[in-house]
């Protein structure tokens, strides 16, 4: 009697263990099940209503494409009191070398603004960028015309000052196709959020050149 306790004690036990590798491959492969869904923090002119999150269904094609101008600009001209910012821009670290295609608009950032922006981020000042009309030239195919104002604080730690509003122009030869990437290359995209790269990445879109508007 004793013999056969100890056995069926033993099978038990086999059966309990097989249970919970069975759970644990179970809870393990679940991960593979996982999806991604893309928001937007959805804009509105009442602070009541933010934050807020949209799918990109739920925007048209003109909002999302002047969203990614928007933060192409951004990203060229913007200051902040840090040098190393500036260096990493100018190493390629940031959405502005990936927005950028072959490399000619990036180009042009580092020997037309970048030393700028790298002296005004040394003398501790900042600036801010808005996006204020986007343009489709009647002209020429795939060329906009963005319009912008730079806000700029020119002393340093006192933003109690007024600051200087100057605005541009801008020629962008741009892509622009609505949806998103599902691979870059042969990497799916989603490989390549989880390891932090810039969502931008995701749109299709891309500048080739830019320049001032007129040149």
């Amino acid at each position: 009697m004793k013999k056969f306790v100890m056995l069926f004690s033993g099978i038990l036990l086999l059966l309990i263990m097989f249970a919970a590798l069975f759970l644990s491959g179970l809870i393990y492969d679940t991960g593979k099940k996982a999806t991604v869904d893309t928001f937007f923090f959805a804009p509105d002119d009442s602070y009541e209503h933010r934050p807020n999150v949209a799918p990109p269904s739920d925007l048209t094609t003109d909002n999302v494409r002047n969203m990614l101008i928007s933060r192409y600009i951004t990203e060229y001209f913007y200051v902040v009191p840090d040098v190393q910012n500036v260096e990493s821009r100018i190493r390629g670290e940031t959405s502005l070398y990936s927005m950028s295609r072959h490399g000619t608009a990036f180009d042009t950032w580092k020997t037309d603004v970048a030393p700028t922006i790298k002296k005004m981020a040394s003398e501790g000042k900042l600036r801010l960028v808005q996006l204020t009309n986007v343009t489709k030239s009647e002209h020429e195919k795939n060329y906009w015309i963005v319009e912008y104002n730079l806000i700029t604080w020119d002393k340093p730690n006192d933003l109690s000052v007024v600051p200087t509003v100057t605005p541009g122009q801008l020629y962008l030869h741009m892509f622009y196709e609505p949806g998103m990437r599902e691979k870059l290359g042969e990497v799916p995209i989603e490989d390549l959020l989880e390891k932090g790269e810039d969502p931008a990445i995701a749109f299709r879109f891309g500048v080739w050149t830019v320049s001032s508007y007129g040149e």
